[in-house]
């Protein structure tokens, strides 16, 4: 890579142009004199007085091919004038096969008109034939400093494969043989993701100077049309990036569907090209970084409506696995199928292939297509090898599970819990077969009698009722010694009341109209007159306080 200065100077028999490559620009000179200028900003295109920077058109004849004209009414004297532009592609067309249309009188939604960096917004968009538009600018005063850029509708839907020789193309831009990628049904791929194309295309432009590259094959897929694109670094890469930096920068434009392809590869997939061909889908192919040249596909096909081909883990290594080496690698890669990966399984081998119980489940793996189990456990993986790739291979294998009562095999392809107090289902909402415990009403399980729910919900032995006794006290009673009749008066005049002062270890407890706050801790008996003590309920309306004699 050359910074700030000019690269080279070279002919291009293929276009009879001159290509001249400096820091993030080059320069293509095409037949009819039309200068093509690849920038971080797009592609400037220079004829005459009207030079215009394209964005998300394609490349070279895309561009050369597109026609720029001044339209102006014969008897205006003013200086402005209209700017029609056509033959440009439409890549919105067809962008998706599935849950996507576009209207081509959305197409003025979909582009972005700038002049020096000001946002334009009057101007029209119409259809052309054969998937292309025009689009007319209008009221220009000159075409200086014009850009044009295309966005996208909507994310674009992926599927993702895998080049098994793990030998990256040379030549890479083109249609392969589909039995040279995995996995085993290439109408299944690995995974369908999500790119963010605006967002995509800016990074790759601006960092690598990679360009989409739309071909002259007009695709149909499901009735709809659609151009035929590349993305990769075999396009015009002006900082000749390589394929790891080409996909680190895709990578950061895919949403959280890609979580998928982690916990297939981890961050070992590495792809080399983005592509719209005639398939139902866009896609990517790649390979396997870091040397890892040996992969084991892992397939199960009881999962509700799982496809059969549909891979559901990956292990991939730089060498032959042995048995014990499976184990580790099917246990920390495998999690979808393992409910608790830190559980020590019992592994063997049977006349099937390879089994792993667990306490609450049982893996059955067997032989699919490609490669082989071992037969004991000092034999390694049998790999299908490729001559295309030195000490490259593929393994199948398909996995059976044995869920254990009260379970079943759920959307991940692992043992899950049924419906509470259920014992039999095929999915977590309805169940087939009751515990014993319990009644199947209308596919759920209602407790027997004798039984109730806990806070789980969960059929238990119904508890015996249980009683609260509560111990009802006496009211206490205050014995009073005898009491004269003169002693009403006192009642009337307590202020002038007298009380004896008891001994320390005696109490005189006071009690106001309406309750007695605390039981006298001891009455002597026998008052001084040695007359008998009577025993008798305060009246509440007339003893606010009473007096008390000790002997």
């Amino acid at each position: 890579m050359v910074k700030n200065f000019l690269k080279f100077f070279t002919l291009l028999t293929l276009y009879n142009a001159c290509l001249v490559s400096a820091h993030f620009s080059l320069f293509k000179i095409m037949n009819n004199g039309i200068e093509l200028e690849y920038t971080k900003n797009g592609v400037l295109r220079k004829k005459d007085e009207c030079n215009i920077n394209f964005v998300n058109f394609g490349i070279d004849d895309d561009i050369d091919k597109i026609s720029v004209n001044k339209e102006k009414p014969i008897f205006s004297i003013s200086s402005s004038f209209n700017l029609k532009i056509s033959n440009l592609k439409n890549g919105n067309e067809g962008l998706n096969s599935e849950n996507y249309k576009f209207n081509n009188n959305e197409i003025n939604n979909y582009v972005r008109v700038y002049q020096n960096d000001n946002e334009i917004s009057n101007f029209s968009t119409s259809e052309e034939e054969a998937g292309y538009f025009s689009l007319t600018i209008k009221d220009l005063k000159s075409c200086d400093g014009i850009t044009i850029k295309q966005t996208f509708k909507s994310e674009l839907a992926i599927a993702t494969y895998l080049l098994y020789s793990n030998v990256k193309p040379d030549d890479i831009n083109k249609t392969f043989d589909v039995s040279h990628f995995g996995p085993s049904s290439n109408n299944t791929p690995y995974a369908i993701v999500h790119w963010d194309m605006n967002s995509g295309l800016d990074n790759l432009r601006e960092k690598c100077g990679i360009y989409i590259d739309y071909t002259n094959i007009r695709d149909k897929t499901n009735g709809v049309y659609h151009w035929r694109w590349y993305l990769s670094t075999n396009n015009i890469n002006g900082e000749n990036c390589d394929n790891k930096e080409f996909y680190d920068i895709v990578k950061n434009s895919f949403n959280e569907d890609y979580d998928q392809m982690k916990e297939l590869f981890g961050d070992f997939y590495e792809g080399y090209v983005l592509k719209r061909e005639d398939a139902q889908y866009a896609h990517i192919d790649g390979i396997l970084a870091e040397k890892q040249k040996y992969i084991i596909e892992i397939y199960q096909n009881q999962c509700n409506n799982q496809d059969q081909n549909q891979v559901i883990c990956i292990l991939s290594s730089n060498k032959k696995l042995n048995f014990e080496e499976f184990q580790k690698e099917f246990v920390e890669n495998c999690e979808s199928v393992i409910i608790d990966n830190k559980e020590n399984a019992k592994w063997g081998i049977d006349a099937n292939g390879v089994f792993a119980e667990f306490s609450q489940f049982k893996i059955n793996i067997e032989n699919k297509n490609y490669g082989k189990l071992p037969n004991s456990i000092t034999e390694e993986i049998t790999y299908k090898e490729f001559i295309e790739a030195n000490s490259s291979g593929i393994a199948r294998f398909n996995i059976n599970m044995d869920c254990g009562e009260g379970s079943f095999v759920g959307d991940k392809c692992r043992c899950s819990a049924c419906p509470l107090n259920c014992s039999k289902c095929n999915n977590g909402s309805s169940c087939e077969k009751c515990n014993e415990i319990s009644t199947l009403v209308e596919g759920r399980c209602y407790c027997n009698s004798g039984y109730t729910e806990n806070n789980d919900g969960i059929c238990v032995v119904k508890p015996e009722p249980t009683v609260t006794i509560t111990e009802v006290q006496p009211e206490p009673t205050v014995t009073v010694a005898g009491v004269d009749d003169n002693d009403d008066d006192d009642v009337d005049n307590e202020n002038n009341n007298e009380v004896e002062t008891p001994t320390p270890t005696q109490a005189i407890e006071e009690f106001n109209q309406t309750t007695i706050s605390k039981t006298v801790n001891a009455i002597k008996q026998n008052d001084s007159n040695n007359k008998k003590p009577s025993s008798r309920k305060p009246k509440g309306k007339a003893i606010r306080k009473c007096r008390v004699k000790y002997h």
